[in-house]
């Protein structure tokens, strides 16, 4: 059971990566995730090791199995790392009395998105590593010049969101970065009561 096997299956390997496997399913009980997103959000990069691990335990042959999800996995992060790094500028921010925000993004012509998307904002004053996703508030076709997003102040990263803009006037100096929208391809939730 403790012994690194060099042919055939090692078993340490195969602990080391359930361990791995293990941390990352407890942090995603709804409990932690909500109240400590922060230890949710870094306890899940021990992907890596359990990938590392899992490939030591079942040996490249098995691997390759899940090779070509992993390869779609690691394209689907770089794309989404590239679009990341634009920098949006934001046009408006206010704070509402129910401890919200309201922020309002200028927009690229031609981004077309409905009113159920969700995006993706960090804010690297707050935290430089954190994505929080968010639903739009607004209609890409009411709307031309700009995006709008609510959010209202529950976690520790949006409580320090709401302290940032209601103490002072951060709007000229806040640096803001958004992924996506993303969203549905239709409107189909008009249909439903609620």
């Amino acid at each position: 059971m403790v012994k690194w096997t060099k042919v055939g299956i090692s078993n340490v390997a195969g602990e080391l990566a359930l361990v791995f496997g293990l941390l990352m399913w407890i942090a995603t009980i709804p409990r932690i995730r909500r109240k400590l997103f922060e230890l949710f959000f870094y306890t899940h990069h021990l992907y890596i090791l359990f990938i590392v691990f899992f490939i030591f335990h079942v040996g490249i042959t098995y691997a390759c199995l899940m090779l070509p999800s992993f390869y779609l996995f690691m394209v689907d992060r770089y794309l989404r790392f590239l679009q990341s790094r634009n920098q949006v500028r934001l046009v408006f921010a206010r704070v509402l009395p129910c401890e919200a925000v309201e922020l309002n993004f200028s927009k690229a012509h031609g981004l077309t998105y409905n009113p159920t998307s969700v995006m993706f904002v960090n804010i690297p004053s707050i935290s430089k590593l954190q994505w929080h996703p968010f639903t739009v508030t607004s209609n890409s076709n009411l709307e031309l010049e700009k995006l709008s997003v609510l959010i209202k102040s529950g976690g520790t990263w949006t409580q320090n969101l709401y302290k940032l803009l209601s103490t002072h006037s951060a709007i000229n100096h806040l640096s803001v970065s958004v992924e996506g929208p993303y969203g549905p391809a239709s409107t189909d939730f008009l249909r439903y009561s609620s």
